[in-house]
């Protein structure tokens, strides 16, 4: 018998919901009827009217309290793909299209994630464990949805886009939002469902937090000519994806993997705040200013009334006797790992600076807390069929497996099942009805 998976997962925001229910005046009158069935128990206009105000209450209180993330990967032989291999024209080739790429197997697609019903109210009753896409976009229509991220966000935003598109009967009222639109509006990647008049944008943010002469934005020319020195300003927001952001409707936020030694120098020389360019900062504290930037931004300038701020969890890597460069593999992975088995959490400081930013903003913010759940779908990631090779060029490719990113179709589907499924238990706007 399978062991259940076990997720401590905290949701953020949803402690203090409670407090904001009445208005100024709301509260003016409450007191009065307070006082006024203090002085006359007799009056019944004042008791009814108190009475209405806490059944009012009350019914606000009957959130879903389910925890999605809380579960185990469950077996269907015939479960159907929101959208089959290599059918959706949005997957990048490289690195998640595997089933283009050669993938000869599909069984890490038939697994799903089950979480455990812990309903203790009919709020959640309704919840589903499946994205049904064509409501999806419904609930969408006339908005904005925006990931702003490294390549795993990309990665589920490219699952997101391909799920709602599989849901379009006219697949020629979907299309790419074409480059010479204002960044703005189109990110670094954009496609418009014109039926429902919504857009879903990626804009690439790895950091969230400015970059100073990052490579893939330099003018070729200019730094033929000039070296280009390159720093991360731990003080700045990245005022370029902001610019995407700011006015959406959701957006799903990620930033963890280029917090490594590989891409900031070993953290010397390369963490800046105003003038001062630190000689070493230790990654952990990077990250926290960094994230202390971000946070502090999302609080001055997100309108929480209407945007729907989401921070998506670490996505966990699975390379196997070394590391991404030192031969490390994952491509013998077939099936889950079984949920028996200890689960260690990654880089616990690292999570611990990201629960506690989170914690402690006044804005809402959805926590997708998928590090668990992803940590034991190790069959799911590209592996050797990142790229579309030759026999010989993948067996000369063994020792440079993709361990990181996800298969499309694949795990993200599921990122993005709970993001639906955590949208609607948090009953927000359009999202307020199950």
């Amino acid at each position: 018998m399978k062991k259940k998976v076990s997720v401590q997962t905290h949701y953020l925001g949803c402690t203090l919901r409670n407090i904001f229910l009445f208005t100024a005046e709301e509260l003016i009158i409450e007191d009065k009827t307070r006082s006024n069935l203090t002085s006359d128990h007799n009056s019944s206009a004042a008791a009814a009217a108190y009475h209405e105000k806490e059944k009012q209450a009350n019914a606000h209180d009957e959130y879903c309290d389910a925890n999605v993330f809380d579960g185990e990967w469950v077996k269907i032989e015939d479960r159907k793909q929101y959208y089959e291999g290599g059918s959706c024209p949005y997957v990048e080739p490289s690195p998640y299209n595997c089933y283009m790429n050669g993938r000869p197997d599909n069984h890490f697609l038939k697994w799903h994630w089950q979480w455990q019903s812990q309903q203790t109210n009919a709020r959640c009753n309704n919840l589903p464990s499946f994205l049904d896409p064509t409501d999806f976009l419904e609930r969408l229509r006339g908005k904005k949805l925006v990931f702003a991220g490294d390549s795993l966000n990309r990665n589920m935003f490219e699952s997101l886009v391909c799920i709602l598109w599989s849901a379009i009967p006219d697949k020629s009222r979907v299309y790419r939002i074409p480059g010479n639109v204002e960044y703005n509006i189109r990110g670094d990647n954009s496609y418009r469902y014109e039926d429902y008049n919504f857009s879903i944008v990626f804009a690439w943010s790895p950091f969230l937090v400015n970059e100073t002469n990052p490579k893939n934005r330099r003018d070729p020319g200019r730094s033929k000519l000039k070296p280009e020195v390159e720093t991360l300003r731990l003080d700045l927001i990245d005022e370029l994806a902001s610019s995407v952001y700011r006015d959406a409707d959701v957006v799903v936020f990620d930033s963890w993997h280029w917090w490594n030694i590989d891409k900031t120098n070993h953290g010397e020389n390369y963490f800046q705040e105003g003038n001062y360019l630190h000689p070493r900062l230790k990654m952990v504290e990077a990250y926290k200013k960094g994230l202390a930037t971000w946070s502090k931004w999302i609080d001055n300038n997100i309108d929480s009334n209407k945007t729907q701020v989401v921070f998506r969890g670490y996505s966990t890597p699975h390379f196997h006797g070394g590391k991404w460069n030192t031969g490390g593999k994952c491509n013998r992975e077939t099936e889950p790992i079984k949920g028996s088995e200890p689960y260690i959490e990654r880089n616990p400081s690292q999570v611990k600076v990201l629960e506690d930013t989170l914690r402690r903003m006044k804005t809402p913010v959805l926590y997708l807390n998928i590090s668990k759940l992803s940590n034991y779908r190790a069959d799911g990631h590209p592996s050797l069929y990142s790229k579309n090779l030759t026999v010989q060029e993948r067996i000369a490719a063994m020792d440079h497996q993709d361990c990181v990113h996800w298969c499309l179709p694949g795990v993200p589907d599921t990122w993005n099942e709970l993001l639906y499924a955590s949208l609607l238990k948090n009953r927000k706007g359009s999202f307020g009805r199950l």
